[in-house]
């Protein structure tokens, strides 16, 4: 069956993606399925991204489509696809659209939440870190990061957008000599849905130093921040610097676009927060990788370390484009339910807070979290869900998949619940260590 080509997918995945999709983009890793049969509520030909080991395959996120009317239709033909192959599926990463279609009475699929993305505001962000705000409601959710802003600021840390044309092999080669010096000296288990690769669909990215911040676009007023990397040879605060530069850039383009009456700014030109190369305050970056490092966040699902991380690099200059410099200057803002355990139907846990968010205007997402606890949503019970609670806590626990929500929290990031999804008996201990041996890296 052919599948469309990794330009086309990218072009899709940007308009109607999500932090998992834009997993896909890596072929050697991912593969490709479309419907053999017409999908009419679809206006182009649906694409899913799995996984595949014996007998296991993972759906990897909701499939591509114009509208949520054809998720019936492409999950039917996915499942009778692979399971005529004597396949086991099981869809991990969805939404609480294809979950309410996986868990219903068609399909009556097991469905468990012990995921989150996490989804930043950044209207409700510079809101709350602006010098007006100070003891005032929201203050306490970003106390740490306006500290660590004033840090960055205090040494004089600038942040810069750099241009797809501004990029030089030199710069390039910089970035990537310290990715492999970090990658070189990592230690312990590591466990992604993706890995740490800079220009990957550069076509649709943007890109922040000092140190190294991508922002790719999925749907149509939403960005992803997929990895960071920060080393303690960088004043501390350079992380958060980054990011919250990254957003403010993305607040003020709207802002911008909304007064004068124009549409929101969205190019297919992306925001993931990628993997920020971490140099110290004189562009130069060496030393061992920081406790709080965001490369444990990967935008399109999971990414941890078993332990602390250490990386050794050598003093080597940061690439540092001075063409075009943020607009968004540090020292402006930076100034000191859980689901029912049912045979058959349940309900998704709420969102751990809420912004009230305006679905019309710019969201980032750093992507999919690991959740504290195990909760069973859809016809799951009984010695099943002690069994699966149990596992998952373990490699929770081990893995410490936890860890990255504190830094994720200075963000003030809200918390949307996301599921997974398999058929009765069909995912079990063995499933479990499938799935973490393709994600093992």
């Amino acid at each position: 069956m052919a599948v469309p080509d990794k330009d086309t997918v990218a072009d899709l995945v940007a308009k109607y993606g999500s932090s998992s999709s834009t997993a896909w983009l890596e072929f050697e890793r991912y593969k490709l399925w479309q419907p053999s049969e017409p999908v009419p509520e679809s206006s182009f030909t649906p694409v899913q991204g799995y996984m595949e080991k014996d007998p296991y395959v993972f759906a990897w996120g909701n499939p591509l489509v114009s509208d949520p009317a054809a998720l019936p239709n492409v999950a039917r033909q996915f499942i009778r696809d692979f399971e005529s192959q004597g396949k086991r599926v099981v869809w991990c990463c969805v939404d609480r659209d294809l979950e309410e279609i996986l868990g219903g009475p068609e399909f009556d699929w097991s469905t468990v939440s012990c995921i989150y993305e996490d989804v930043v505001d950044p209207a409700h962000l510079i809101e709350i870190t602006s010098p007006e705000m100070k003891g005032k409601e929201g203050q306490h959710a970003v106390k740490d990061l306006k500290k660590n802003l004033y840090r960055a600021n205090k040494y004089d840390v600038k942040v810069h957008e750099v241009k797809n044309s501004e990029w030089t092999e030199e710069d390039k080669a910089a970035v990537e000599q310290g990715i492999k010096d970090w990658k070189e000296n990592k230690s312990g288990v590591q466990i992604a849905s993706t890995t740490l690769q800079p220009w990957l669909d550069s076509t649709h990215r943007r890109y922040w130093i000092v140190g190294f911040l991508i922002l790719t676009p999925i749907q149509s007023t939403s960005w992803q921040i997929k990895n960071a990397v920060s080393f303690p040879s960088a004043p501390k605060g350079t992380s958060e610097a980054l990011i919250y530069t990254a957003l403010k850039d993305l607040h003020e383009e709207e802002e911008k676009a909304l007064s004068s009456g124009q549409k929101i700014p969205h190019p297919v030109h992306g925001v993931t927060s990628g993997d920020p190369i971490q140099p110290t305050h004189n562009g130069t970056a060496n030393g061992t990788a920081s406790s709080d490092t965001v490369s444990e966040a990967s935008a399109s699902g999971v990414s941890i370390d078993s332990t602390s991380s250490t990386s050794e690099v050598s003093e080597r200059p940061t690439p540092t484009p001075s063409h075009r410099t943020s607009s968004s200057s540090l020292n402006s803002n930076s100034s000191a339910g859980s689901g029912k355990t049912t045979k058959r139907r349940g309900e998704a846990p709420p969102p751990s807070k809420t912004h009230h968010r305006d679905e019309n205007r710019v969201t980032v997402t750093f992507g999919i979290s690991a959740a504290p606890d195990f909760q069973p949503i859809r016809n799951l019970g009984g010695w099943k869900v002690k069994a699966l609670s149990k596992t998952y806590s373990k490699v929770a626990s081990g893995a410490k998949l936890i860890n990255r929500g504190d830094f994720r929290n200075k963000f003030d990031s809200e918390h949307d619940p996301m599921y997974v999804c398999y058929p009765p008996d069909g995912f079990g201990l063995d499933g479990v260590n499938a799935l973490l041996k393709l994600l093992r890296k």
